[in-house]
């Protein structure tokens, strides 16, 4: 067997036994290097899903087929990568997953950035021309890089992944400002955790100097951390809001490493609304996995027995979503994780869940918040197909300006009213 069939990025972090199955079925069936390839593509995902290996997934009806040569091996690759998708196809069961065991880093080096650094941009979900609805957040990257350990997150792939890079005389900067009467939503916590490092360089204390120079401007903080001494240090006005991203007691468990439990998270948002300021709920990403209705309705019903909804300003929902570069890297960690453990839909050059998984859990998730919720939080989905508010929500968007100006209004009523 030419050793060349084997030159792939995967066959390599394979396990062994997988690797030893995928050459004896190379060298039976006389596998071509594009086959070896996808095999070797598949076997690493259900290796980092901890599934069983992949000679668990080869057909064993071969004598039935009775066909030979090109013809079986081609019918022998597609059946098992039709076994796989099977797994694909259904929710994901982390009933017997391990999840991986990683340390928090002891410490962190600061880097400072000097003050001509660009920290202004826009949501960078979206691609050009792209057909998904989207609010038009102005990014505000404050702190760069995040010690947290979710497992779909592509922070840390654009940063050493030991420096917390925070910007020199951050509140000079943002004092001198005049931003553009567009921006109005200035959100912290797409280039790292907004509340994970609190005041750390004084960047808080700069936010809220630059909130009160701006009261029409909302600054979003949003975070998985349940700190709460933050409070202490600062005395933000009514146009900052903190928002928690919320998620399944099972995803947090399991893909969130690091992060507050939901516990935790909503007892900080507590802290935070009895201190004055509006508080926000994203359940995002939500997961498609055995016991979802069950875990999101769970965490639905915290909120409700412990938040009024005049203390909250908004709860949006989405779905995993992930780009090629993205895919590729988390195959390249190697870190055990079943986010990807899932049937790859293009949309708008990303891949995510077909719509009609996302349909059923928007529509869910919705349906566990009463009319009084529903009529004075506002509520939306985030960075999905326009087809889905009409069929989840009962209401839609005709254009990205429309969603973003009913944000705005819905926003600013609730935080001078």
């Amino acid at each position: 067997m030419e050793k060349s069939k084997f030159n792939n990025p995967f066959f390599e972090k394979l396990r062994e036994t997988d690797q030893k199955f995928l050459i004896e079925m190379a060298e039976t069936y006389n596998l071509s290097y594009s086959q070896i390839l996808i095999l070797s593509d598949q076997g690493c995902d259900i290796r980092l899903w901890q599934e069983k290996p992949l000679s668990s997934f080869w057909p064993n009806e071969i004598e039935e087929f009775k066909i030979e040569g090109k013809k079986l091996t081609k019918l022998l690759v597609n059946k098992t990568l039709a076994n796989i998708n099977k797994l694909r196809k259904e929710p994901t069961d982390y009933s017997d997953f391990k999840k991986p065991e990683i340390k928090n880093p002891k410490s962190f080096s600061i880097l400072h950035l000097d003050s001509d650094t660009k920290i202004f941009g826009r949501c960078p979900c979206p691609p050009e021309n792209n057909p998904l609805r989207c609010c038009n957040l102005t990014t505000l990257d404050a702190v760069q890089q995040c010690s947290f350990g979710c497992s779909y997150c592509s922070i840390q792939s654009f940063y050493s992944k030991n420096e917390i890079r925070f910007v020199d005389n951050l509140e000079k900067k943002l004092l001198s400002l005049e931003l553009d009467e567009k921006i109005w939503h200035l959100g912290t916590g797409q280039s790292s955790d907004s509340l994970l490092y609190a005041n750390t360089e004084n960047v808080l204390t700069a936010l809220d100097k630059f909130a009160k120079k701006n009261p029409k401007k909302v600054i979003e903080l949003k975070t998985k951390c349940g700190r709460t001494d933050w409070l202490k240090t600062v005395n933000f006005p009514r146009n900052v809001i903190a928002t928690w991203s919320i998620n399944a007691p099972t995803i947090i468990e399991n893909e969130e490493l690091l992060t507050a439990k939901l516990d935790e998270r909503l007892f900080a948002a507590r802290k935070t609304a009895d201190s004055g300021l509006l508080v926000g709920f994203h359940f995002h990403p939500m997961v498609w996995f055995k016991g979802w209705k069950s875990e999101y309705k769970m965490a639905v019903d915290k909120i409700l027995a412990n938040f009024t909804p005049e203390e909250v300003i908004v709860i949006s929902m989405g779905t995993l979503t992930f780009p090629k570069a993205v895919i590729k890297r988390l195959r390249n960690n190697f870190r055990s994780s079943k986010v990807l453990q899932m049937d790859f839909t293009p949309i708008a050059g990303k891949y995510s869940y077909p719509l009609s998984v996302k349909e059923e859990m928007f529509t869910f998730l919705y349906s566990c918040f009463p009319e009084n919720w529903k009529k004075k939080v506002f509520f939306y989905i985030c960075m999905e197909d326009p087809s889905l508010w009409k069929k989840c929500l009962n209401y839609e968007y005709k254009s990205n300006d429309e969603f973003e100006q009913e944000m705005k209004k819905s926003y600013l009523s609730k935080i001078y009213s």
